[in-house]
């Protein structure tokens, strides 16, 4: 586990939230299309800066955020927001995003089908590129033609641009990088967190 406090020394996990308390919120833009579980008015914001290709990016969605979307999420407590930020170094982390953008345009149940899909299908399409193979087995045939539509629109690559800049104008390095916003107070996290310590930190929130 990876905390740290806008590059400063780590947050302890037992500390987490009384560090968001210190920081004013830098006014983030959670709105309603970008999220991938929840509603924009929720209590807890999350914004999570993160790239396919990247193993712990895997991790913190598979182990963490999934369970977020399920337990908090669904009754509105919670609203998770995903930026596209592919680095350089992988190879087919940009083509990833790529079908991310497109599914969200599908809806949000389909959005969420896909970025399910293209982590925990990560291994093998990391290897061998076959992005449209893992993402069809997300999604109903009539749903993959519309994907594939979707995708010859450049309107696409002008909005993983625009989360890109979004994270190079906050000072993105590395992935995952998320900010927590709550009561007002937004946290800046870099790493992934384990799923106990987001819902300690979520339960002292939400009383």
């Amino acid at each position: 586990m990876s905390i740290r406090r806008l590059g400063l020394k780590p947050v302890p996990a037992a500390l987490l939230a009384a560090a968001i308390l210190l920081l004013p919120a830098s006014g983030q833009d959670a709105d309603a299309e970008r999220c991938l579980g929840g509603r924009p008015d929720a209590p807890i914001l999350i914004e999570v800066f993160s790239d396919f290709q990247c193993p712990g990016c895997r991790q913190f969605f598979l182990d963490t955020i999934k369970k977020v979307l399920q337990d908090y999420c669904a009754g509105n407590q919670v609203c998770v927001t995903y930026r596209e930020f592919p680095l350089d170094g992988h190879k087919y982390a940009r083509e990833a995003a790529r079908y991310s953008v497109a599914a969200h345009v599908l809806g949000r149940k389909q959005y969420q089908a896909v970025v399910e899909a293209l982590y925990f299908q990560q291994p093998q399409w990391s290897e061998d590129g076959k992005l449209a193979a893992a993402v069809a087995k997300a999604l109903s045939p009539e749903d993959s033609q519309r994907l594939r539509k979707i995708l010859q629109d450049n309107s696409i690559n002008r909005a993983i641009d625009r989360d890109v800049a979004l994270g190079r104008r906050r000072e993105i390095t590395t992935t995952p990088t998320f900010f927590i916003t709550a009561r007002g107070r937004e946290q800046r996290i870099v790493g992934g967190v384990p799923y106990p310590v987001l819902k300690d930190f979520f339960d002292r929130m939400l009383k």
